[in-house]
């Protein structure tokens, strides 16, 4: 008899923020435990749990240098499913006018002294004042760093009480060119394979290849820009822009603990100061005549992107149905519209064609937040805010479809908030599930079932994802920083019987029709939870009302 997963029921309406599990014993490589205490596969009589020494964890004295090309761009990049794609689509040898050198300076934190106990690493944060977040006088760019720096510190922190073993390493790098980064990542430790948590913020000038490439994800940022760009007489040399963001990757070593990542960013353009012939532009601030209207002085363009999912080895409905509902719960407060259209974009993104499955459970998804185009940013009542599920607009016999807006007026402000409200979601939205999940005993066939699943993340991320495809094929890129999203281990077999055997086309229908007959004809009983998994994997489900 195979017991079902959803059978283990733990509270997850709350997260311990200075809770501490005792660790198992590390002796020996593998601790045997009784196969009564495994919720999966109770016939099997020796379970291991792997308990690995700490040869291999990180310490925070081997910090990097690095002189790396375009280290500011994928810092961030290489750990968000979108990130300044989102976050810098362009490479910094754009940046720089095509030779991609960017210097980066890597340089410890005053906090990289402090050790004692179970407490890691963390970035610096005393230099930042948390009251400039609700000052709206503040520049919206000063605002969204200090929030991204001070969540870091927090998510850092948190992970940090559920680690045991190893140490976070801090990474903090410099941008020749304007800007600046933290990367903090954890390996091989006891309750996480591998954690990275990075902020960059950058600024520069985009020239106008890339503000016309961005203009493709980004309807009418040419237009709305208002110069010429391109040609004999173009008018300027190109746009200032600012990038602000937060990413994280989370691989944990328990099978039954789920895969997470999200990031929130900032991007604005801004009108450069002088024109291409060298002369003052009139629409920058430092140029404009006194008394002039001051709605110049707004950036050209700006919007928040981002999102999170969760990425299961093994499904636990109310894993699911719990991170589904905090999301829920932060989008609602700001506009019931923003969760149903954000959780179907997040569907289609994390969707893997030529396997026909979505790469986990899915969460929440969005890009070009920001208000329309003939609102201003000085008016207090708001505007409706146009919306994307990731979707074209469908045309049909009566026209285009009705395009999808927020439920509520919105300002800069609103907007901020929502993402703030997301971002602040993450810890109770996870935390619980590695809490409740980190300590259950596994064996050696749980532990290949969570590299194959690895595996389907691996094939994603280097296949689809949009920022890891841009960073891998720009010259001079950081490598190590646009891969580091990727687990430490992940796995391939030929014609595995679950999830990889007679694949055929690319909606996977053949596949689960083959896999169904298959299992049933050698009554695979044993993966049976495999299977759930799988079948799950295949059509979005909605886990904020199951």
């Amino acid at each position: 008899m195979v017991a079902s997963t959803s059978s283990l029921r733990l509270p997850l309406t709350s997260w311990r923020s200075s809770s501490r599990s005792v660790p198992l014993s590390t002796s020996t490589p593998f601790q045997t435990l009784p196969a009564s205490n495994n919720p999966i596969r109770l016939q099997r009589s020796a379970l291991r749990y792997h308990t690995t020494s700490g040869s291999n964890s990180i310490g925070s004295s081997s910090i990097s240098r690095s002189s790396s090309p375009a280290t500011s761009k994928y810092v961030l990049a290489a750990v968000a499913g979108l990130s300044v794609a989102a976050l810098l689509q362009y490479g910094t040898s754009h940046l720089k006018g095509g030779d991609g050198e960017a210097h980066c300076e890597a340089r410890p934190t005053g906090a990289s002294v402090q050790k004692g106990g179970n407490q890691s690493d963390l970035p610096e944060i005393s230099h930042l004042d948390p009251k400039v977040i609700e000052d709206p006088s503040v520049p919206m760019r000063k605002r969204m760093e200090t929030y991204v720096k001070l969540l870091q510190h927090r998510i850092v922190s948190a992970l940090s009480e559920e680690e045991p073993k190893s140490r976070f390493l801090i990474d903090s790098w410099l941008r020749e060119e304007g800007g600046e980064g933290i990367s903090c990542v954890l390996q091989d430790g006891e309750t996480f394979e591998k954690a990275g948590v990075n902020i960059s913020v950058v600024h520069g000038m985009l020239p106008p290849a890339a503000v016309r490439q961005m203009s493709a994800d980004h309807a009418g940022l040419m237009e709305k820009a208002g110069y010429r760009l391109e040609g004999k007489d173009a008018e300027v040399k190109g746009l200032p822009f600012y990038a602000a963001g937060l990413s994280l990757v989370v691989h944990p070593k328990n099978p039954f603990a789920p895969t997470v990542h999200f990031n929130y960013r900032y991007f604005e353009l801004t009108h450069p100061e002088k024109l291409a012939d060298g002369s003052p532009n009139p629409r920058h601030p430092a140029n404009r005549p006194e008394g002039s209207k001051d709605s110049d002085q707004e950036p050209l363009a700006w919007w928040f992107g981002g999102g999170t999912d969760l990425t299961p080895i093994y499904l636990f409905e109310d894993d699911a149905k719990h991170f589904h509902k905090t999301l829920k719960d932060a989008a609602d407060a700001n506009d019931p519209a923003f969760y149903p259209i954000w959780k179907k974009w997040c569907d289609k993104y994390f969707w893997i064609p030529h396997r026909g499955e979505a790469r986990g459970v899915g969460g929440i998804f969005f890009d070009d937040l920001t208000l329309p185009q003939w609102a201003s940013l000085k008016d207090p009542k708001g505007s409706f805010v146009p919306l994307s599920d990731g979707g074209k607009p469908v045309i049909g016999p009566v026209g285009p479809s009705v395009a999808l807006s927020s439920e509520r007026r919105h300002t800069i402000e609103s907007l901020f908030k929502t993402v703030r409200s997301m971002g602040d979601s993450f810890l109770p939205a996870y935390l619980p599930i590695v809490q409740s999940r980190k300590a259950t005993p596994y064996d050696e066939d749980h532990v290949r079932w969570q590299q194959l699943r690895r595996g389907r993340y691996v094939e994603f991320n280097l296949v689809y994802d949009r920022g890891t495809k841009f960073g891998l094929q720009t010259p001079g890129a950081r490598i190590e920083s646009i891969l580091m999203s990727l687990p430490l281990k992940a796995r391939w077999e030929y014609m595995e019987p679950v999830g990889g055997a007679g694949a055929q086309g690319r909606d996977g229908s053949g596949t689960s029709q083959r896999e169904a007959k298959r299992g049933e004809a050698e009554g695979e009983e044993d993966q049976k939870e495999e299977r759930k998994t799988q079948a799950v994997l295949r059509k979005p489900v909605d886990w904020a009302s199951a």
